[in-house]
């Protein structure tokens, strides 16, 4: 029975790592992508590459604003380091 609950909680917790980063990808797709390119590497509203940003710069860019962007509304918490987490791995 020990076995059992050890093997379980190793999924969900295998499970939960994945899923906060497909969270982290759907949210950059859905509130990022279309200003910055779908792999952070810039676009038309914003040239700048972020794809390889630090996770910290990047959390404090979605609470705080910076340039011409502002904070951006809807994410924190859990969400804005996932979105960071993403960010950061991305490949420059």
């Amino acid at each position: 029975m020990k076995r059992i609950v050890i093997a379980l909680a190793l999924v969900l917790g295998f499970a939960g790592a994945a899923s906060a980063q497909d969270d982290g990808a759907a949210l950059f797709k859905s509130k990022c992508a279309a200003c910055h390119g779908a792999a952070g590497e810039g676009a038309k509203m914003a040239p700048n590459a972020i794809a390889g940003t630090s996770e910290a710069e990047v959390k404090k860019v979605i609470s705080e604003g910076k340039g011409k962007m502002k904070p951006v509304k809807g994410i924190e918490g859990a969400q804005a380091d996932a979105v960071a987490k993403y960010v950061a791995g991305l490949k420059k």
